[in-house]
């Protein structure tokens, strides 16, 4: 039932990636803090203050030539993201990813990944990483399949519930 409803969905709806406007800012954020304490947990002012802090240094210190946040619109309504962040002149930081629950598995997620390699490509970094955590089954399936590989975890207790985080690293 969950396939037929997708792809009545896929065939009906409008899909569009787009970049980020300042109203989007607020969308970013207040999805991530509800999506991650409904499904994990998280729900620590530690990661609220991690979260919002993240996105909004991404935005106060944004430059058009190293940094991207695309928003991903269903009948243009926001309902996912994905950022790259500079962390120095040839390696860049994936982040604040995520797509509404009712959209993945329909390759939003796929696109959202894609778009920030391109842009990391086209502006010569060597170099591209993220983080995230172990029960994040379906993100870490498409960072294998993209190529990343895991390089390093550390069991965090600060969120709200314990988990184990992943770096992931992916050579451009």
């Amino acid at each position: 039932m969950n396939t037929i409803k997708k792809d009545l969905l896929a065939s009906t709806s409008s899909v569009v990636i787009r970049p980020f406007n300042s109203a989007d800012v607020d969308f970013v954020i207040s999805r991530q803090l509800s999506l991650y304490e409904l499904e994990h947990g998280f729900t620590s002012e530690i990661w609220k203050a991690y979260l919002t802090g993240g996105v909004r240094e991404l935005v106060d210190q944004f430059d058009d030539e190293r940094d991207c946040m695309y928003i991903l619109d269903h009948n243009g309504t926001p309902s996912g993201c994905a950022a790259i962040t500079h962390a120095d002149e040839v390696t860049a930081k994936f982040r604040f990813f995520f797509v509404e629950a009712d959209l993945r598995g329909m390759g939003a997620g796929h696109k959202l990944l894609d778009m920030a390699i391109d842009f990391c490509k086209e502006k010569g970094y060597k170099h591209v990483f993220l983080w995230t955590f172990s029960t994040l089954l379906s993100a870490r399936h498409l960072y294998i399949s993209k190529g990343f590989k895991m390089t390093e975890t550390q069991e965090n207790t600060e969120w709200g519930t314990v988990v184990l985080e992943e770096r992931w690293d992916l050579d451009l």
